[in-house]
Order: structure tokens, then sequence, then C-alpha cells
């Protein structure tokens, strides 16, 4: 049989460990108020995203998430069910440049604009870095700035 001081000690150890026990989310994670885009209806892989197809609400998130761009026009890249948050990603800008089309290689310093035809080697959304081959052959690594068009840094 256990002693009552025994006891005792293991209640008081007990009641410290409860105490101090951590919560289920730590503080170091505060919630935060944020707009975020849901999914209206459910949505196929590859559709293109209307105003209909998306509510933007004000939701408490643990950690910021940057949900703030998703806009119409932009494409799923997988099923999504009614109701889920939308960002990337599942969800993407619509591609600018298709792999193995044409493009205009732009290159532009101070004064001087050049422009050169070229291919793309595969798809890209404004601001993404890909590779475009000129019609010479040469592969130049450019960044996609409107829809068949890439720019020379």
């Amino acid at each position: 049989m256990i002693s009552r001081s025994l006891l005792s000690l293991a209640l008081g150890i007990g009641a410290v460990v409860a105490s101090t026990a951590m919560p289920w989310h730590s503080a170091s994670a505060p919630e935060t108020s944020q707009r975020v885009a849901f999914a209206t209806p459910k949505l196929a892989r590859g559709a293109v995203l209307t105003a209909d197809d998306f509510q933007v609400r004000d939701t408490t998130l643990h950690a910021p998430l940057d949900t703030a761009k998703v806009a119409p026009g932009w494409v799923t890249r997988r099923m999504i069910a009614a109701g889920e948050m939308l960002r990337e990603p599942a969800v993407q800008p619509p591609d600018l440049v298709v792999a193995n089309q044409p493009v205009e290689i732009e290159f532009r310093d101070k004064n001087v604009r050049l422009v050169l035809l070229g291919t793309s080697t595969r798809s890209g959304a404004l601001g993404d870095r890909i590779t475009v081959r000129t019609e010479q052959g040469k592969r130049i690594e450019a960044v996609v700035v409107a829809a068949g068009r890439v720019r020379i840094d």
C-alpha cells in the first residue's frame, strides 16, 4: 500500500505537470483575421475561375497565408470541393506563354529596345522565369511579361 506522504507527493507532481502543460496550439502562431477566397461550387481540374466560382470573406487563421491574389481567370490544378479555401498550388494564374509556341523576346537598355522571335520551351504565367529558344537555336532565360512576350533581364 502507498503511504499518504508518497501519495500526496505524487499528486503534487501531477498538479505541477498539469499546470505547465502546453496548450494544443502554441502562442508562437498568433491568430490573424485575413480575407480569404473560398470555392462556391465544386470545381473540376483545369477549370477557369469566374467571379461566381469563389467568395472572399474574413477568416481567422493561425498562420498568415497569401490568398489575396486569387482572381477571375485563375486555373484549378486539381479538383476543389465546395467551401474549400483557394490558394496556390491548388489554383494558379493562367499561363500567358504556352510551351512550344512562338514568343517575342524583348531586351531593353535605357533608350534601346531589341525584339527577337523565339519559341518557349515551357509554359509560364506572369512573372515566371522560363527558357526560350531563339530562331538561331540559342537558349535564353527570360521572364514572362505578357501574353506571348518575355523579357531578358
